[in-house]
């Protein structure tokens, strides 16, 4: 029995936090001395600094046994006085610097055991106070456990509570790397407040935002980037660092607003150029280039942007003789190979063969003649001479992964599944390590081995935790497929916390609510996603095709599809939805157009359904069966295929 007014036993909760914060100083201390200290010098034990996280610790012993931990230019710490003194004590009954080791090996084993659960925040009911020191430690222990999430918190906790703009940077890094953006927003902001003129700092900042569809708050951090007075390669050198962002019509929106601040620079329209083309604004692309053509003459970059946009504005001929006129100036391999491109997108892959051969006899074979050639015959549907040409470079030992990765595509589509997983399983660097994991999950699940694609792909996830989120949405498919829907689902639920306006997890996760029979929620997650890239053709395709298929809305349907062919006109996919949007609204005439389009551009099992539902329809039940039973042969246990055959008489 307790005596006095005020006095109380403890809860067991602060008794938990007492033995965690008792524990967590133990395991600090013992981890100094395992890995910085002790050191034996002249048959005594000294200790010296240690570097945790980039921060300098150090420790040493007083005249009381206290220890004191001090990040240089910081005050001092005593918040581990108690378990220093307990090591102390014991280690100075040591003689060696290998049995005192021994001893914090073994301890810091004990305690983290211990606390071998999930890691969690700081206690909020005990007396102690945990620093930035508490959770540096916390991150450095989720990192050895490849907790990289728990790792980025940690980080963002120790940024925010510390006045050193080296956390912050860190912080802002690790969680940036690893996908985490709202955690790295949150610590490009406590950067920015530490060091206000990082020109770093805002760079991450201005990326984030777009990220978040957020162009205004992003535009005055890029442009910060840029410095007072700019010059042409800083903003080329700002068009390639957002040229990965997905983001492209944000990238866009952020050049024109520079546009009306610089109207002289050169290297601005070209970045302007650059990124319109992204984005598909190909109107603007033209103007760009041909400014930037105009404001310095005889631009290569700006000439072959013009044809580029020229051919991709439907425009064949005036690309053809805009390059053409190119060619008439002093020989220029690049404007060659140009051209070699503009005739193999107009499908004159023949005259882009003969082109190539007459390079390789003025200038003998080189690698990037070969490379071209693979991919027109690639993209020609001639599988056998674009994989000679590919095995030819890889003997060489030149574009190794590509080479690889391309040959597995082509062993898959020849249906040489084996192979083609041996070709991918062969690609370890970037930027083909990411499509060929998929892709070699995508073979195993054709193999119905999905299981080990599954298996495989969270391997790589835990090996490549920068890309697990880009895999995220095809293990999500591989669980539906083994009929763990549930399991599909609760995937995206954490991810989609700290990337909330991802296009690719947000349309991935409205796919699986729609498997799952939640059509109402997977329609709000696709109108979030149109909400946030308006201007995004495959979004507002997503949603489009998703009403006309699901829903009776088909007037809604057919202007979100009108809006994603004009954005894009020469896509197969939104061609079909297109077709079958039509098809719904009863237009079946002006269906039938487009669905045939879209299959001679396309031979996908989906397209072919549509077409034959069509065919049936309208009559022509001949060509629906001949059409249907060919792809069957190809695609035997294709779903929609089979269930639209079914319905036709034998």
């Amino acid at each position: 029995m307790m005596s006095g007014s005020d006095s109380k036993a403890p809860s067991s909760s602060e008794r938990a936090t007492s033995c965690c914060s008792l524990l967590m100083r133990l395991c600090f201390t013992c981890w100094l001395l395992l890995t910085g200290g002790p050191n034996q010098q002249d048959g005594r034990i000294h200790y010296r600094s240690v570097t945790c996280s980039g921060v300098i610790v150090r420790c040493w012993p007083v005249a009381d046994n206290t220890c004191f931990f001090n990040r240089q230019g910081a005050s001092v710490d005593r918040s581990f006085p108690l378990s220093y003194r307990y090591m102390t004590c014991l280690i100075r009954s040591f003689h060696s610097v290998r049995q005192a080791r021994w001893l914090c090996g073994l301890t810091m084993t004990a305690m983290l055991g211990a606390c071998s659960g999930p890691l969690r925040d700081a206690p909020s009911e005990s007396g102690y106070i945990p620093g930035a020191s508490y959770y540096l430690l916390m991150a450095e222990i989720a990192l050895q456990r490849k907790a990289w999430l728990t790792a980025a918190r940690q980080f963002q906790q120790a940024a925010m509570l510390s006045p050193d703009p080296e956390l912050a940077r860190r912080a802002t890094d690790f969680a940036t790397g690893y996908g985490y953006e709202t955690i790295a927003l949150s610590s490009a902001r406590r950067w920015l407040e530490l060091e206000p003129d990082n020109l770093v700092a805002h760079a991450h900042a201005g990326q984030l935002y777009l990220r978040r569809y957020d162009t205004n708050r992003a535009y005055p951090h890029l442009a910060a980037v840029l410095g007072g007075l700019p010059d042409d390669e800083a903003f080329l050198a700002l068009a390639a660092e957002l040229a990965a962002e997905d983001n492209s019509s944000g990238v866009t929106a952020v050049f024109k607003r520079l546009a009306r601040h610089y109207p002289d620079s050169t290297g601005l329209q070209l970045a302007l150029a650059r990124t319109a083309m992204r984005s598909g604004d190909y109107a603007l692309a033209l103007l760009a280039a041909h400014q930037a053509d105009s404001e310095q003459q005889g631009s290569l970059e700006a000439q072959l942007l013009i044809a580029r946009a020229l051919m991709v504005q439907g425009r064949e001929t005036d690309a053809l003789l805009w390059i053409e006129n190119l060619r008439e100036e002093p020989g220029s391999i690049t404007v060659e190979l140009e051209y070699v491109s503009l005739l193999s997108a107009t499908g004159r892959v023949e005259q882009a063969n003969e082109q190539l051969e007459n390079l390789a006899n003025v200038y003998g074979i080189q690698a990037n003649f070969v490379r071209v050639h693979a991919l027109v015959n690639l993209a020609a549907g001639n599988l056998d001479a674009a994989a000679q040409d590919f095995t030819q470079l890889l003997s060489a030992g030149k574009n190794v992964y590509e080479c690889f990765y391309y040959l597995g595509r082509i062993a898959a589509s020849r249906g040489a599944y084996r192979d083609s997983i041996d070709y991918f399983a062969q690609v370890r660097d970037e930027p083909y390590l990411l499509p060929a994991q998929v892709a070699w999950a995508q073979v195993y699940s054709q193999l119905d081995e999905r299981q080990t694609a599954l298996d495989g792909l969270q391997a790589f996830a835990r090996d490549y935790p920068r890309h697990a989120l880009a895999v995220l949405p095809t293990r999500a498919q591989l669980l539906y497929e083994l009929g763990d829907i549930q399991q599909a689902l609760a995937l995206f639920v954490e991810p989609l916390d700290y990337q909330p306006d991802s296009i690719e997890l947000l349309l991935a996760y409205a796919t699986m609510l729609d498997l799952a029979g939640k059509l109402d929620q997977s329609l709000a997650v696709m109108r979030r996603a149109v909400a946030l890239a308006p201007m995004d053709a495959s979004v507002l395709n997503t949603l489009g095709y998703t009403l006309a298929n699901r829903t009776r809305r088909h007037d809604e349907a057919y202007r979100l599809i009108r809006q994603a062919l004009e954005l894009e006109p020469d896509s197969p996919a939104i061609i079909d939805s297109m077709g079958w949007v039509l098809y719904r609204l009863g237009r079946n005439a002006e269906a039938l157009s487009y669905l045939e389009q879209a299959h001679a551009l396309m031979d996908d099992p989906e397209v072919i359904a549509h077409l034959g539902e069509l065919l049936w329809v309208t009559g022509e039940a001949d060509n629906a069966r001949a059409l249907l039973d060919r792809s069957l042969d190809i695609y035997p246990e294709h779903e929609l295929l089979l269930e639209i055959r079914a319905r036709l008489p034998q």
